[in-house]
């Protein structure tokens, strides 16, 4: 059977709700005579168990009692009714700041923080470096917490907490600050810890973000207990309860001998976003590299380098590669959220084009526009060349990665909300069409 990391039964948390300050004496002198207050649930009798290794999520609007159950899971707070147990040491990151004295460096705060965790100064200090590493705030770590700003302050904490290699670690809402690429950081750690038999208890109104790194989930509203089970269904009872594509491009580029002009590619590789250190093309094939990406550049239609577009806007992706075999390379662009999420994914490979054959040390350019029809926000990309691996007769052939830039951007995308209706409302726009039809069109 499998090991429980948390089990609840009947759990549930009450307030007792004064309409004067007065009535809180009479109460304490009256005691059990007379009630001068009225009872508020915050939680009740909520049941469930949490194994060992799962990541869990827990989702329901603002007021359900979200926060209420992680406080008493971490012991924060005592419940008024049921019995709560939990196996292994606990890390937590509940309210911002939350542990932190703000006159104190972040330095003296991070060996306070270890020691309510339950390491001594020894381990402190050999996870000390790891901790500035991942949080990185450079020489803040020596000023005190108060002059942080938020993004600062959720860096620390959070590499605090999960420096400590946790049994269980629980998030209630604290990667919504924070740059993009801190925040996918982050979701790497916590899949990280998850691979490595953690358990993840998560809380967040990213409910794709719970669909995607939650297997299961709990939806609470008004303190009770709606759904327990799949993330995919619970997010749909809240949903409900409260509220290979086809070719685009024709033909394929023909096979090419030639590199563009060396003065052209100096000036792609000056204005590119992204570009490698050298372009020594004798090197590279006796390390016997298929092929690389030399520079990467972004621009509107006009030509225009820009990392930022309006809703419905084209971007324009341009790859130089450079190969050093004749066999052909597919190239691919990849997009992510700030949650380290793929929104999208694609390249010549799913355009059905055939990439051309180059004499070795050649150089191409791969030209993409994209259409941001996804909802403001930021966004990463990488690039990647891959070639196909024929298999076995039969079988499909499969890819293999050969480069790869880092993540790159971010890609900023726009939009007037307060006084320009969006042509679409939610993470993605999809082709659409619409109209209004008489009765006497449908006789």
């Amino acid at each position: 059977m499998a090991e429980i990391a948390i089990r609840t039964r009947g759990l549930g948390k009450c307030y007792h709700l004064y309409s004067e300050p007065m009535d809180r004496l009479k109460q304490s002198i009256f005691r059990s005579r007379r009630k001068y207050f009225r009872e508020f649930w915050a939680l009740r009798d909520v049941s469930l168990e949490v194994e060992r290794g799962e990541t869990f999520g827990v989702i329901g609007a603002n007021g359900s009692g979200k926060s209420t159950l992680l406080q008493m899971v971490c012991g924060t707070l005592q419940p008024t009714e049921g019995e709560i147990s939990v196996e292994g040491r606990i890390s937590a990151l509940l309210e911002l700041g939350a542990g932190f004295n703000p006159e104190f460096s972040g330095r003296e705060n991070v060996y306070l923080n270890a020691a309510i965790l339950g390491l001594s100064r020894e381990e402190t200090e050999e996870k000390y470096p790891k901790i500035t590493k991942f949080a990185e705030i450079g020489d803040f770590i020596d000023r005190p917490v108060k002059t942080y700003s938020t993004g600062m302050l959720v860096r620390l904490a959070f590499s605090v907490q999960v420096a400590v290699d946790p049994d269980i670690l629980i998030i209630d809402e604290a990667l919504s600050v924070g740059d993009i690429f801190f925040q996918q950081k982050c979701m790497r750690r916590m899949k990280s810890l998850r691979d490595q038999g953690a358990t993840v208890i998560f809380v967040s109104h990213d409910l794709t973000l719970v669909r995607d790194f939650c297997g299961r989930a709990l939806y609470l509203k008004q303190g009770q207990m709606k759904y327990l089970g799949g993330s995919r269904r619970a997010i749909q009872c809240f949903m409900q309860d409260d509220h290979k594509p086809e070719p685009v491009i024709e033909g394929g580029v023909q096979d090419l001998v030639s590199s563009p002009p060396e003065d052209w590619v100096e000036a792609f590789r000056e204005k590119a976003i992204w570009r490698c250190s050298d372009i020594d093309p004798e090197a590279e094939g006796r390390g016997k590299k298929w092929a690389r990406i030399v520079a990467v550049s972004v621009s509107d239609l006009e030509g225009r380098e820009t990392l930022t577009a309006r809703i419905g806007e084209k971007l324009r992706i341009r790859v130089l590669y450079q190969t050093f075999f004749t066999e052909p390379v597919h190239i691919t662009m990849v997009l992510k959220n700030r949650y380290d999420q793929t929104v999208f994914s694609g390249g010549s490979y799913t355009l059905g084009m055939e990439p051309p054959r180059l004499e070795p040390g050649a150089m191409i350019v791969f030209e993409m526009e994209l259409t941001s029809m996804i909802e403001a926000g930021r966004y990463t990309f990488s690039v990647k060349l891959g070639r196909e691996i024929s298999t076995a007769p039969g079988s499909k052939n499969k890819g293999i990665e050969i480069d790869a830039t880092p993540w790159l951007g971010p890609i900023g995308i726009t939009w007037d909300y307060e006084n320009r209706v969006a042509p679409f409302f939610g993470m993605f726009g999809i082709p659409s069409e619409g109209r209004f039809i008489s009765g006497k069109e449908m006789s």
